[in-house]
C-alpha cells in the first residue's frame, strides 16, 4: 500500500511539473510575442517617419523631375545655320541647349534659304519641328518658301522663332500676324491659365531675366488662337500660336549669355516640344 502512494504522488508531482514547464513555456511566448509587437511598432513608426519626410521633400523637386521625365521629346529638330544668324556664337550654344537631357534628339543643321533647300526641309516627313535662332539680319526668303512655311505650320507641325524684333517682324510678315513689339524687365511669370496641359506647365512659375536682350510682344496683339506662356505687365515673353493643325512659338531671348541659361533652356525645350 505504501509502495502505491508514493507511486501516485509521484505521478502528481510529474503532472503538476509538466503543467508548470507549459505555463512556463506559453508566459515566455508571451513575452517574446509582446517583445516582437513592440519592435515592430517601433519599426513602423519609424519608416513611417522616414517615408513622411521623404513625401515632404517630393514637392520642391516634383517639377525639376517632371520636366525631366518627359518621353515625349522630339527626336529631330531642324535649325536654320544661315548667314541671318550669329553662327559664331550662338548657332552651336543653341543646338547643344537643345540636346540637354535630349541626347537622342539629332540636330540637322540647314544654311540656304533658296527655294528647293527649304521645301527639302519642310517635306521631310521625318521632321516635324523647325527652329529659327535669333536673327541678325532680315532673312532673304522669297514668297513661294513663305508660302511652304505656312503649309509646314497648317499641316501640324511647329515652328519655333528665337528672339529679337526682327523674328517678330519675319513672323508677321509670313504669317500674317500683327504682333507688336514691348519690352519689360524681368522677372516673367508662367501664366497658369494657358500653361495647362502644355509642356510649358513644368516651368518654374518665374523666370528670371537673363539679360536685357529680352524682347518682349504686346499680349493684346495676339492673334486669336494665340496664348501666353510668360508674361509681365501686358508683356509676353513666350507665346504659342495656333496655326490651323500647327504652331508658331516665340521666345524672347536670344540666348547669348550662360547667365540663367539653364531656366530658358526649359523655355527652349518646352516650346520644341510643342
Amino acid at each position: 500500500g505504501w509502495h502505491m502512494n508514493s507511486a501516485v504522488r509521484s505521478t502528481k508531482s510529474q503532472e503538476m511539473l509538466d503543467t508548470a514547464r507549459g505555463l512556463n513555456t506559453a508566459v515566455l511566448c508571451a513575452a517574446l510575442l509582446a517583445v516582437c509587437v513592440a519592435g515592430w511598432h517601433m519599426n513602423s513608426a519609424g519608416q513611417s517617419e522616414l517615408f513622411q519626410t521623404s513625401v515632404e521633400a517630393v514637392p520642391q523637386q516634383t517639377t525639376e523631375l517632371s520636366f525631366l521625365q518627359t518621353s515625349s521629346f522630339v527626336d529631330q529638330v531642324y535649325l536654320y545655320a544661315g548667314l541671318a544668324v550669329d553662327n559664331k556664337h550662338e548657332t552651336g550654344f543653341i543646338a547643344k541647349e537643345i540636346r540637354k537631357h535630349n541626347y537622342q534628339t539629332q540636330i540637322r543643321l540647314f544654311t540656304s534659304l533658296d527655294d528647293a533647300t527649304v521645301r527639302a526641309v519642310l517635306w521631310d516627313q521625318g521632321v516635324h519641328c523647325l527652329v529659327w535662332p535669333p536673327f541678325v539680319r532680315y532673312p532673304g526668303i522669297s514668297e513661294t518658301a513663305k508660302t511652304d512655311l505656312r503649309a509646314y505650320a497648317a499641316a501640324g507641325n511647329n515652328v519655333v522663332f528665337m528672339g529679337n524684333y526682327v523674328a517678330v517682324q519675319f513672323m508677321n510678315d509670313v504669317f500674317g500676324f500683327q504682333l507688336t513689339d514691348d519690352y519689360q524687365n524681368g522677372p516673367y511669370y508662367r501664366n497658369d491659365r494657358n500653361v495647362r496641359n502644355t509642356p510649358y506647365q513644368f516651368l518654374p512659375s518665374r523666370v528670371e531675366q537673363a539679360s536685357i536682350e529680352t524682347y518682349a510682344v504686346k499680349t493684346r496683339s495676339l492673334p486669336p488662337g494665340g496664348k501666353s506662356m510668360l508674361d509681365s505687365l501686358g508683356a509676353t515673353q513666350a507665346f504659342v500660336i495656333r496655326y490651323d493643325l500647327g504652331t508658331v512659338c516665340y521666345i524672347g531671348y536670344n540666348y547669348n549669355t550662360p547667365f540663367h541659361a539653364d531656366q530658358w533652356t526649359r523655355v527652349l525645350h518646352c516650346a520644341i516640344d510643342m
